[in-house]
């Protein structure tokens, strides 16, 4: 056993000192974090914070405002539930720490192994890593890279995986060369990540290519994804005037949002390869498995090179197996959803055995911060071949001023986070603003 998870084992829940807090940004209509579902979002953290031995680990959930008590409410009702008890005995019960958390009594009935049970066991599960690697004092992606295939597997469920795909995430990731693993860790450090910009859709295409424009200046980065609605004639327009006014080079992408049916997303594919875009996002539902494979289907008959890319909303292990025998060519793991960083990050083992893309999601509050860590425990412990220069790693930047440690971006790359921890903590104007969720919610203007 490493002493990583030792470290992890060791770790009592004591729910008197998990404090949760109701964490909103007031955003208006229109703007940033606006798309086609979603026109006016206040991107939001369900906040969890545990004091152990003079550490503090912080963990967060990522909403779009309404209902982010519940996943306060759910999460302190899991902590209560598991008052007095060290991970180690849950890791070691019948049950298993990841099934434990995901499916706690009652509550799993509301969306079992999905929806907000699961997002608030993702909170725990992020909270507990950002809390045991500053224990070890190395950031959240080492931490996990460190672990071998026995005790990556304790972090996870496999239970309603086909065994084809279950005996490929064990094999896949039982190649454990720790050797390789600090090569590429350094190598990392050194690399950082490519990254993408998203916009949002209130945006006009004057105003998108004055911002593209301006982000790329300062930033470097080369690749941006754009928002679409449901009037394929307005939005293509659009999209044409932008493309005539951004410098040559630009790569850009689309997401949907889940507002397509099928005939709109056929629109969408042959309009969106014609004009060289990386891929449409989201067309469908994040579960709706027979229409990605219909789109698939007719992208592969018609010769189509854009790509068909989701993931974001995927709740589980079990939905990403779906979709990628769907035929995704990329998979888009959020590190809220599912059961946290731990099966965020399998899902990307998944997604490489499946001859798809891994590219993390990070369209919202604290992503930015938190999905590099997805990306660079994909590249340092599962894909040892793929260049990094290959990858892409989302990122929006409008929010990353509320953390302890923002993201950089430099050159195109997000500098490789080096802290100790996950997402760390918040800025100090953010941290003494915090109450408890039971007292309300905390308001953060931008």
């Amino acid at each position: 056993m490493s002493s990583y998870f030792e470290l992890l084992k060791e770790t009592r829940f004591s729910y008197q000192d998990w404090f949760f807090s109701d964490l909103r940004i007031n955003i208006p209509p229109l703007s940033y974090g606006s798309d086609a579902a979603n026109p006016h979002t206040q991107y939001s953290n369900a906040v969890a914070r545990v004091y152990d031995r003079g550490l503090v680990g912080t963990g967060i959930c990522f909403t779009l405002g309404e209902g982010n008590q519940f996943v306060c409410e759910a999460a302190d009702y899991i902590v209560r539930q598991l008052d007095g008890y060290l991970v180690g005995n849950l890791i070691d019960s019948q049950a298993g720490l990841a099934e434990t958390l995901m499916n706690p009594k009652q509550l799993r009935w509301l969306s079992p192994n999905a929806g907000l049970p699961m997002m608030a066991a993702g909170l725990v599960m992020n909270t507990l890593l950002d809390l045991v690697s500053k224990k070890a004092g190395i950031p959240a992606w080492i931490f996990l890279a460190g672990l071998d295939a026995s005790e990556l597997s304790q972090l996870v469920s496999f239970r309603h995986l086909t065994e084809d795909s279950k005996n490929s995430l064990l094999s896949s990731a039982d190649r454990f060369r720790p050797k390789d693993v600090i090569r590429r860790t350094e190598e990392l450090i050194r690399s950082g990540l490519p990254a993408y910009f998203t916009t949002w859709i209130g945006s006009s295409a004057d105003q998108l290519a004055a911002e593209i424009t301006k982000v790329q200046a300062e930033t470097g980065i080369g690749s941006y994804k754009v928002k679409i609605g449901l009037d394929f004639h307005a939005e293509k327009e659009k999209l044409d005037k932008l493309i005539n006014l951004l410098p040559i080079g630009v790569d850009l992408a689309a997401d949907a949002n889940q507002k397509l049916d099928f005939a709109n997303a056929t629109d969408w594919m042959s309009y969106l390869s014609e004009r060289g875009f990386l891929w449409l996002e989201e067309p469908f539902a994040p579960d709706n498995s027979l229409l990605f494979s219909e789109l698939a289907l007719r992208r592969n008959a018609e010769g189509w090179q854009t790509e068909i890319a989701t993931g974001e909303n995927c709740p589980n292990l079990q939905v990403a197996e779906t979709l990628l025998r769907s035929g995704l060519n990329r998979f888009q793991s959020d590190p809220c959803r599912m059961l946290g960083l731990p099966e965020g990050a399998l899902a990307g083992l998944l997604t490489r055995d499946s001859g798809a893309k891994f590219t993390p999601h990070a369209g919202g509050a604290g992503l930015d911060e938190l999905s590099p860590h997805l990306q660079l425990v994909y590249l340092s412990r599962f894909d040892f071949d793929l260049d990094p220069e290959q990858s892409l790693t989302e990122t929006i930047g409008f929010c990353s001023h509320l953390y302890q440690n923002p993201t950089i971006v430099k050159k195109g790359k997000i500098q490789t986070p080096t802290t100790a921890g996950l997402i760390g903590g918040f800025s100090p104007e953010v941290e003494n603003s915090l109450m408890h969720f039971k007292d309300g919610v905390t308001w953060l203007e931008l």
